[in-house]
């Protein structure tokens, strides 16, 4: 009986060069496909965990106010412990909310009789909280460190209060030891009509007094302190700190366009605090940033928004001017010069809290 014939093989045939960089032509090809649909799938991540942040400062602000009545300052002045003769900025917003935002022991370890910035408060500043922080922001939770034994260590945020439509500062402090009658700045009551925003130095805002509605009234801004990477390494580390209200740190206002950085030089207009880049609103987001309104809501609002045009010779917007009111840096307020020419913007609007203007979804 006949066995039947085995199958023969030739000798093995391998690819041949041209094959294989065909086939590592074609592979490179599909990664760079891929690789944007990736990048673009993982920032939509990290602007989900950005909103759902913003979403719970914003109820933490409304927790905050369901026990106190009223927004937290912007900043407070206070008097240098030990001293009744010298004034030194206390703490902003943030700390207020870190018991609504699960932060109860933080929070008890913050010394309030002191300088938020003392020694007494060292662990405090310079403890990063991953609500206060952007994940698309690269710096965000990183902590400064400085020669200064006053700062060694500040921790950073991506956020911060609408401080409205332009920086306003000016102190007043209660009666102490030696000065019974305490210590009010001249134009106390002119700076504060001058402010128009949710926070700001010594606000106590209410939300029957955002007669502009909560939904159309911004509360919370992205800031982010990335942006600043490129510029001086210390500028990243210097602005920022969550646990501040100064301008530039949790207080940032819409007097410069959303991530002006893109769109203008750093404008840095008299007695503004800080340039146009570290005042405006900014995010690593393509094409806008998140803002959080005082109705509780977060949105994505473009870039592209209306808003008023700044004037290059003044670095201020087109028909606004400044007056000092005897007093160059504490009492400065932004007032229209020139009607005919001012504008003002639906991105301002959204920034003021009782303007009355009227805003509709379809703007923002």
């Amino acid at each position: 009986m006949n066995r039947p014939p085995r199958s023969r093989r030739g000798p093995a045939r391998g690819f041949t060069l041209i094959e294989l960089l065909v086939v590592i032509a074609i592979i490179g090809v599909l990664i760079a496909l891929l690789l944007p649909a990736v990048q673009s799938a993982r920032e939509a991540a990290r602007r989900a965990q950005c909103t759902n942040n913003m979403k719970q400062m914003a109820l933490a602000a409304h927790n905050y106010v369901d026990s106190w009545q009223r927004l937290p300052s912007g900043l407070r002045w206070g008097w240098v412990p030990g001293s009744n003769t010298s004034v030194t900025s206390l703490h902003g917003p943030f700390p207020g909310f870190l018991p609504y935002i699960e932060q109860t022991a933080l929070a008890n370890a913050i010394n309030y009789d002191v300088n938020m910035f003392m020694h007494q408060n060292i662990t405090i500043h310079g403890t990063s909280v991953s609500t206060f922080a952007c994940p698309s922001d690269p710096t965000a939770t990183e902590l400064s460190t400085h020669s200064s034994t006053a700062y060694p260590r500040m921790a950073h945020t991506s956020y911060a209060g609408n401080g409205g439509l332009w920086p306003s500062n000016t102190y007043s402090l209660p009666p102490t030891e030696g000065r019974p009658g305490g210590l009010v700045h001249s134009q106390y009551g002119r700076v504060r009509a001058n402010s128009l925003g949710v926070f700001a130095v010594h606000s106590e805002t209410t939300f029957a007094e955002i007669k502009d509605g909560l939904s159309n009234t911004i509360m919370f801004m992205e800031h982010a302190n990335g942006i600043l990477a490129d510029r001086n390494p210390s500028e990243t580390a210097d602005w920022g700190w969550w646990t501040s209200g100064a301008y530039g740190d949790t207080q940032i206002t819409a007097m410069y366009p959303i991530n002006a950085h893109k769109k203008m030089p750093r404008y840095a207009p008299a007695n503004a605090w800080a340039d146009s880049h570290i005042m405006a609103a900014s995010s690593f987001h393509p094409g806008g940033a998140n803002f959080a309104m005082a109705d509780g809501s977060v949105k994505f609002i473009k870039e592209t928004i209306d808003t008023w045009q700044i004037d290059p010779a003044t670095e201020l917007p087109v028909g606004l001017t400044t007056q000092t009111n005897g007093s160059a840096f504490w009492a400065t307020t932004y007032e229209v010069g020139d009607p005919a020419v001012f504008r003002s913007g639906v991105y301002q609007a959204l920034a003021t809290k009782n303007k009355g203007e009227v805003i509709s979804a379809d703007q923002f």
